[in-house]
């Protein structure tokens, strides 16, 4: 087990908190207890992520509008040293109308970052999920229609985000390609993405992001096929993002390494770029006992140890969690059950699964 680690309390006085974006801050007064152990951010040279919520529509989680808006930004700041956006980046948040977008809430995520010296991974151009109406119920020419959107959202961030998810979750666990409005109205649409983003900002790192490549080898062939496709049509692709939704059983380590070592294979960068590891998959457990956070705590340290071990530093396109507290993860809504995913509890305290993910990034260069 860890040492016990003394707390100190250090306020939002030090500025980190602060952001622009013309709100008035209508966070609570008290702020969190972070123990003085050297953050994430300070314990390796990768790319060290959260992913933020930041629109009025996630309230509750939302660094510019949640009562405890200050508390989160303090701890993003402190811990990571990069950020993505969990929402407000999706074309039904930035894109609401096919004449109007929202910078708002991303400018003001872009700015956070900034101030706090934290890279910016852009989530997501292309998904089948969180598309607005006016997407859905088009009736024109799809293909410069998506051209149109990459580009001005790519263009809008190009001196910012230097890396992006084109596409999201294009394939079933089968490797079949999932049906989507894209597929539907735009043939070799994925493609076609890649090259808008591209000829957007030909700097930024272009990656395909999903989940489960990590454990269905059918579906990460699909992925690889396509890399290699592109590749033989000279479109642009850099790294897959694995976004490691997993469990405390599900997948193995050794599955987990296999599939980083198919795309370290060809060349690839690699990104956990979703990180969490959910305790209670078959809602069993009320509370996170010292038992569970001890396996949470091995299963972390395990995981970042199967990347960190598996992909040689010049593919490592970082590791990102998926939120920032067990209490507003995406999670327990999702599965209706209660769950503790991540590295820090509702009271902005770390868990052992903090402790078991520094261990990780201190015990392998």
């Amino acid at each position: 087990m860890p040492k016990t680690i003394k707390n100190l309390v250090f306020t939002a006085c030090i500025g980190l908190a602060a952001c622009g974006g013309g709100q008035s801050d209508r966070s609570a007064v008290t702020t969190p207890t972070i123990p003085t152990a050297p953050m994430l951010r300070d314990q390796t040279t990768i790319p060290i992520g959260v992913a933020l919520a930041v629109g009025s529509f996630e309230r509750a989680s939302s660094i510019r509008y949640s009562p405890q808006a200050s508390q989160l930004r303090n701890l993003a700041a402190h811990e990571f040293s990069s950020v993505v956006a969990e929402n407000v980046m999706k074309p039904e948040f930035i894109h609401p109308q096919e004449d109007q977008y929202n910078w708002s809430d991303g400018d003001y995520l872009v700015k956070f970052a900034k101030d706090n010296g934290m890279q910016i991974h852009g989530h997501t151009l292309v998904w089948h999920n969180a598309i607005p109406d006016w997407m859905n119920n088009y009736t024109g020419d799809w293909e410069a229609m998506l051209t149109d959107h990459i580009t001005t959202v790519v263009s809008h961030y190009s001196s910012d985000i230097s890396s992006w998810d084109v596409v999201n979750e294009a394939f079933l666990d089968d490797g079949s390609v999932r049906s989507t409005i894209w597929s539907t109205h735009i043939s070799d649409y994925i493609a076609k993405a890649y090259l808008a983003a591209h000829a957007a900002d030909p700097d930024a790192e272009l990656y395909y992001n999903d989940y489960n490549i990590e454990a269905m080898p059918k579906k990460l062939d699909a992925v690889l096929n396509m890399v290699s496709d592109f590749r033989n049509r000279n479109i642009p692709i850099d790294g897959i993002g694995f976004q490691l939704h997993i469990d405390r059983y599900w997948p193995s380590t050794t599955q987990i390494r296999q599939a980083f070592s198919r795309c370290v294979a060809m060349g690839l960068k690699v990104r956990i770029s979703e990180l969490d590891i959910r305790m209670n998959p078959n809602n069993t457990a009320t509370t996170l006992t010292p038992e569970l956070a001890e396996l949470q705590r091995q299963r972390y340290r395990d995981v970042i140890t199967a990347y960190l071990e598996t992909v040689p530093y010049d593919l490592r396109g970082g590791i990102t969690v998926w939120g920032l507290t067990d209490a507003t993860s995406w999670v327990t809504g999702y599965y209706h059950m209660p769950d503790w995913p991540l590295l820090f509890d509702a009271n902005f305290q770390r868990k052992p699964a903090w402790t078991g993910m520094s261990e990780a990034l201190i015990a392998t260069p």
